[in-house]
């Protein structure tokens, strides 16, 4: 017997991979579908009273997920973006997000090493420093690769939808 939340997820993931470029911005896509990832991914704590989104060096990314968060909550949790240069500290978050030009990319990484936060780029060049997502266009179509292996180390559950759409995944 089917599964009707399988198939609903099975139609999203149908849905959100079709996305054609229409009159939106490289940078909106992103963000819908870095929204879109979140609900395929199982996070090993018990979710808090808010699920943090921190953008690094990205200013017009996290606008973009602020304007998508207005109106949508994370398994009925508000979510709050928080706009972070690579300079400053790492807060806490359950997603961080690492836009370009980060210097120390390694010792971000290395400290959330033990820690359940998603990590998602669309640096290609990040690819090799563990961030678990890394999304790009490619002939006018969004991909992405996955760091599976750098999920479980952290006891994340990335859907198996999401793992079998990925443009890779390294195990």
């Amino acid at each position: 017997m089917i599964n009707s939340t399988l198939i609903k997820q099975y139609l999203f993931l149908i849905i959100l991979f079709n996305l054609e470029l229409f009159a939106v911005s490289e940078t909106q896509i992103k963000a819908v579908f870095l929204e879109k990832f979140t609900h395929l991914v199982q996070w090993p704590e018990k979710q808090k009273e808010l699920f943090i989104v921190c953008v690094v060096n990205n200013d017009n990314f996290a606008n973009a997920l602020q304007e998508i968060y207005k109106t949508k909550k994370f398994q009925n949790t508000p979510v709050l973006v928080k706009k972070i240069s690579a300079d400053e500290k790492i807060p806490e978050c359950q997603l961080l997000y690492l836009g370009e030009g980060i210097q120390h990319i390694d010792d971000i990484i290395n400290k959330l090493s033990n820690k359940p936060v998603l990590t998602v780029s669309d640096q290609e060049e990040y690819l090799d420093k563990n961030v678990m997502i890394t999304i790009f266009l490619k002939q006018k179509r969004f991909k992405y690769i996955i760091n599976n292996k750098a999920a479980k180390n952290v006891d994340m559950k990335i859907s198996y939808l999401l793992l079998q759409s990925a443009q890779e995944v390294i195990q």
